[in-house]
This record gives C-alpha cells, structure tokens and sequence, in this order.
C-alpha cells in the first residue's frame, strides 16, 4: 500500500506543477455506478463565466464519450458532478463557456485518475490514460503526445512495473501498435496473448482470442472459438455483433423492421446505451426522410448522435451535390438544411465546441447550394457571404460563392474576386480559371494577362497538392503492393508505373462507396482506352475471405460495373497508405508519385486529364 501511496503523491505532484489549475474527486473514493462529484479548481487569472461547463471524456475498449456538467460555485472553487460507466479508469476534463474553452490546461486537459485502490487497479489505470489519449486530441482538441514510439515506450516501462498488464487488453493495444510501427509481424506474441485469453476463459476474452485468430486467418481455432462463445453466451456480446451485420446487411430496411430490431436490442441483448441505440435509429432518420416525414424525425432527433449531420447528408444529396447537377424535392431539402442549421445553433447555446463553427460553415454552404438552385440568389448570397468572410468556404463553396456573386453583382465583381483569390496564391477549382478565361475573352481583354494569371493558379494548386500528399503520406512515393483480384489473379500496382493510376478504397457494407460507384463507372468508362488503370481496393470486411469474395462479385455482377477489384483481406495496404475512412480515392501519377487523395471523387476527372496531357 505505501508504494501505491509513494506513486500517487507523485503523479499529483506532476500534475501540480504542470498545471495551475486543479480537478479532483471530492471524496478521495471513487463509486463506482453512482454520480461522483468533483472540485475544480481554476488557474489565478482565469474568468470563470456562469454558465460554464465541465467537459468530461472517458473512454475504454467497448465505449467512449464526452458528458457535459455545470459547474456550481463553492467557496473558492467550483463544484460539478457525473456518472460514467462503470468501466471508466480516467477522466479529462476541459472547462468551457459558451464562447470559448475557459481552461484546457494549456491543451493537456484536467486528468483524473478514478480507480487507484491497489497495484492492479492503478496499474490498468495508468494504461488507460495512454489509450485515452487518441480521443483527447479528436474530441476536445487536446495537445496529446500520440507518436505510435512513444507510446509503445510507456507501455513497456508499465509492462516491467505491472506484467500481470500483459494478461489484459492493454496488451493487445500495444502489440498492435508495435506492428503498425515496426512494419513487422508480431504473430507469435499476439497468438500467445490469444492463448493466454483462451485459458482466461471469460466472454470478453474469448472475444479477444476469436478476433486474433481471424486476423492471422487461423479458421479452425477462430470456428472453435466463435462456437463456444454462441453456445455459452447465446445473448451475448458476439451474438449481439452478429445481430448488427445482420442488420447492415439487411436488404430492405423499413420502418417496421427497424423498430423490431430497436427492440430486439433493448430487451434480448439488454442494451440501451446510446452508441448502440444510435446505429438503428440513424437508419430510421435515413427512412422517414426518404419519405419526407420530418414529424417523425423530429420525434427521434434526442436518440441521433447527430441529428444536423443527418439532416445535411440528406439535404446534399438533394442538392445535387455540385452546381451543375439538377437537384429534386429542393423545398422539402431546403427545410431540413435549415433544420440542420437551427440545431446547430441551439447546441451553441448550450455549450461551446471549436467543430461546431466548422460544421456550421459546411451546413450553411449546402443551404447555399439550395436557395441558388431554387433561385433565391439574395438569401444564397448572405449565407455564402458570411462562409467567405469567416474563411469558411472550401472548394465546392467558393464555386458556389462565384456562381451567386455572377447572379447578384455581376462580371466586374466575378472578376475582382477571382484575380484577388488567385493574387493571394488560393487554391482554386477548374471552374475559376474557365469563368476568367470567359470574362476575357468576352471583355476582349488582354489573353496574357489571363495566361500569367493562370500560371500562377496552376503554380499554387500544385504546390497546395504537393504538401498534402507529404502531410497525410509522409512522402510522395505510392507504397507497392501485390494483392489479388476477383479472378483471383495477382495485381502489382508498381507493374502500372508510366500510366496514371487511381485507388479507390471501398467495403460492401459502406454506403458512400456504393453512392459513389456511377461516377466511378463514367469515369472507367471514359479512360477505357487511355493510359490510365482503375483499382478498387476492397478492405476492412469483417467476413471470412470467400464470403467477402462472393458478396464483392455477386454486387459487382448485379449493378454490372466494369471494375478491377483487388482484396486487401489483411488490411494492410489501407494501413500503408494511411486510410481513416472511406471512401476514399488515390491518384498515382506515371512516375508513381502520389498526386492527389481524398473523399470525394467530384473532380478526379479533371486531375486526371491534366496528367495526359
């Protein structure tokens, strides 16, 4: 007990010396199921406005998730009080007022240690910090040290304190990490940690072993393994996760079988947290606004994660998407845009978080797009006026800005506005440069003050290129790669240097990437005979290889797509090329460099015409 005393007098006094502030449990016990309360302590100089909050993350292997408090004045120092799930080892804890973070201590958070009772407590405490972090930085915007070495260092030193930590998941988190930075195969260690979990003999490590065995294909022991599981826990967490891909894959979501499902959730798997609850009736919005029932989405909006994000997703799409493709149902797309907007704003009343600004410059450009379409050129341009002023206009909105500045100014300011962004070295769509060219050529302007303009446009595009692709890849050199095909033919990618080359990353189970495939197909369609190979790589199925080779080719076969697809069943290839979500589009030049990548596949024409010139 002294040592565990000893290292908890240190940690609090490294948290007193980097930080002037303090954050800690009132009573020194935490309770485990009920609301603990906790006393904050602001830095000397610090306004603490009334209306503020405690922002509280917590997270672990199965959940995480930011609870907001109020903070209650309590002589010197303020007082707030929440409950986390009981599995929760650690808080962060960041201050905000309606306008403003108030105190993020200096961006690291307020960090509190919640279990500490013994070595085997704090031990897995002090670990959870460490897997805590990525979602420091995502959701309040922590400056966190996530350097996959480092990491990988203070896990090794907790390990030689605590070893019983390698019979834990914490494990398992450092392996894989140690994986993705040696580029090595860790097999044997992490088959030994599955083994370890078999003897362990509990539904959650069951789950464990059952997974590591399916990562190094190992079926037979993955088949034992998920039968006994099913068998032991007919309602339990895997046969709750077999339930869900069920339910992706589910043909025909309609509201009857999603309200089934809602309750089949509730009361066999006695699951009611909001994560899960979200996943369904997010499908539920998706139905009632197919049907343009906004009555009944208003009724479930309190069980989304986002309801503005799904209102938005919705409303583009009815947009659209671009200025020059015809938009449908454009009043009843104008009405949940706006409602995407007004909630926004009501979450800005209640609490201040830096996305909520980006988020609302993104939905306010999709309103945007709307009224310009239904002809509201006026109100169009108030919005997209606002987004320019802010800074908050990327490149779909400042096309969208230029077509309303065309309608409501006219050339001259069409003009003024597309030289001065091309003077302030912007990076521009293709559409700019067309419109300049036309307003000269039109005005019988001098055509090489046009041809210097666009120099240096072309200049400052391919520079802005340049240091994304360096930023998110680390280098501009496309990482080779042999996977194989639906033919089951081997696909090297480096056997396609000297001809452009497009990766599109893509999954069955992902909405997007099948919205986006029509596109795609014109695009395959229109390089046919040029120098240019298309690759769908398909990743991060969670089937067994030829069930994902049957579904891949009976949709490919059904929805009659020309397409090249590859399988990276290992996942290793999303995992070179530093995929976080998909789809996602990656285009190779003829000399293997990486020219481009992301989301959206709007302009991959254009990007690969310039390349065949």
């Amino acid at each position: 007990m002294k040592k565990i005393t000893i290292l908890l007098f240190f940690l609090l006094v490294n948290s007193a010396f980097s930080q002037a502030g303090k954050i800690y449990l009132k009573n020194s016990k935490f309770k485990v199921g009920a609301e603990n309360t906790y006393v904050y302590e602001p830095p000397k100089g610090v306004p603490i406005e009334t209306n503020s909050k405690a922002n509280i993350l917590y997270a672990f292997d199965t959940d995480f998730g930011v609870n907001l408090s109020p903070l209650k004045k309590s002589g010197k120092a303020y007082e707030f009080t929440a409950k986390v799930p009981d599995s929760a080892r650690t808080i962060r804890v960041v201050i905000s007022d309606l306008q403003k973070i108030a105190d993020n201590n200096n961006k690291k958070g307020y960090l509190v240690y919640l279990k500490t009772q013994n070595e085997s407590e704090l031990g897995k405490s002090l670990a959870n910090e460490i897997f805590t972090r990525y979602y420091g930085k995502a959701l309040l915007k922590l400056d966190l040290d996530e350097k996959p070495e480092n990491l990988i260092s203070e896990y090794e030193v907790l390990f030689k304190k605590y070893p019983n930590l390698k019979n834990d998941n914490t494990y398992l988190n450092y392996l894989y990490r140690l994986e993705n930075v040696k580029k090595t195969q860790v097999r044997d260690e992490t088959i030994a940690f599955a083994e370890r979990c078999v003897k362990k003999n509990t539904e959650s490590s069951l789950a464990s072993a059952y997974y590591i065995y399916e990562k190094y294909s190992m079926n037979a022991e993955s088949e034992k393994i998920k039968k006994e599981i099913l068998s032991r826990y007919p309602d339990g967490e895997m046969q709750k996760a077999t339930f869900l891909h069920d339910f992706i894959d589910h043909p025909d979501k309609n509201e009857a079988y999603v309200l089934e499902s809602i309750n089949t959730l509730k009361t066999r798997f006695k699951d009611n947290s909001n994560r899960s609850l979200n996943f369904f009736y997010g499908s539920l919005a998706y139905i009632y606004l197919k049907n343009k029932d906004l009555e009944k989405t208003k009724s479930i909006e309190s069980y989304l994660y986002s309801p503005s994000s799904t209102y938005n997703d919705v409303a583009w799409k009815l947009s659209g998407e671009s200025l020059t493709t015809p938009g449908k149902d454009l009043e009843f797309a104008a009405t949940i845009s706006k409602r995407s907007l007004d909630l926004l704003e009501e979450k800005k009343k209640e609490n201040y978080y830096p996305e909520y600004q980006s988020l609302y410059n993104m939905y306010a450009d999709t309103y945007a797009h709307i009224l310009y379409k239904q002809g509201k050129y006026e109100e169009a341009f108030k919005y997209q006026d606002e987004l320019k002023k802010a800074g908050g206009l990327d490149g779909n909105g400042k096309e969208c800005y230029l077509a309303i500045l065309e309608k409501v100014k006219g050339k001259k300011e069409v003009k003024e506005y597309i030289e001065n962004e091309i003077n302030s070295n912007a990076v521009l769509p293709p559409a700019f440069i067309s419109k300049l060219k036309e307003i000269y050529v039109a005005q019988n302007l001098p055509i090489d003050q046009y041809e210097k303009l666009k120099e240096k446009a072309d200049e400052a595009t391919k520079a802005a290129r340049a240091k994304n692709v360096v930023d998110a890849f680390g280098s501009a050199t496309a990482t080779d790669f042999t996977l194989k095909n639906l033919d089951g033919k081997e696909v090297k990618l480096s056997d396609y240097k000297g001809k452009v080359v497009v990766l599109d990353f893509w999954a069955t189970w992902c909405g997007p990437c099948k919205a986006s495939f029509p596109k795609m197909q014109d695009l395959v369609t229109k390089y046919k005979d040029k120098n240019v190979t298309f690759l769908f790589v398909n990743t991060w199925e969670n089937k067994k290889e030829d069930e994902v080779l049957k579904n891949v080719t009976d949709y490919i076969t059904e929805k009659k797509y020309d397409f090249n697809v590859v399988f990276d069943s290992k996942a290793e290839v999303v995992k070179n090329y530093k995929i976080e979500a998909i789809p996602t589009s990656i285009l190779i030049g003829k000399d293997g460099n990486i020219l481009f990548s992301g989301h959206s596949n709007a302009n991959l024409g254009d990007l690969i015409d310039e390349q065949l010139k």
